[in-house]
């Protein structure tokens, strides 16, 4: 799982989700760190647009990172996002006869990466019933799914 192509890949609104679940101290070291500032000074523009074209500046800035340490600021911010996502987590546990507890498990689960093409076909249509297909799909390719790519372009 290459975290950076993860986030460049992802939708500007589920990026946009995925921020606002994030401290805000994260945030304003994102932005300082990748030059992220606000274009506008205009006072008449409102606070919410300054803070979507920053979202909307860091996405872009982020979506060409190549360093190991974006990497791994990439890497939390979807775990963290993927932790308000707990009743997906479950979802995808559940059906594959994992325990856990509303989503959450002791260690990091290796048999995603052991999944057959039709067991990732049926818990991919399984999850698209309750949850938007972006957010499955960001969720099977961080937990490194074995034969997802040829579930997605099926």
């Amino acid at each position: 799982m290459d975290p950076i192509k993860l986030v460049a890949n992802m939708s500007i609104e589920t990026f946009s989700e995925m921020m606002a679940v994030s401290r805000r101290q994260v945030r304003e070291i994102l932005f300082s760190q990748l030059g992220v500032k606000a274009k506008s000074k205009s006072l008449l523009k409102n606070l919410k647009q300054k803070k979507e074209d920053r979202i909307a500046a860091l996405h872009e800035s982020l979506k060409h990172s190549s360093s190991k340490r974006e990497a791994d600021v990439c890497t939390e911010l979807v775990r963290n996002w993927l932790y308000s996502k707990r009743p997906l987590l479950k979802s995808a546990l559940d059906h594959l006869g994992v325990p856990n507890d509303n989503g959450l498990i002791d260690s990091e689960p290796t048999l995603f990466a052991e999944l057959s093409k039709d067991q990732v076909s049926s818990l991919y249509k399984h999850l698209c019933k309750d949850f938007e297909k972006e957010h499955v799909a960001i969720y099977l390719e961080f937990m490194n799914t074995a034969n997802l790519d040829a579930v997605l372009a099926a």
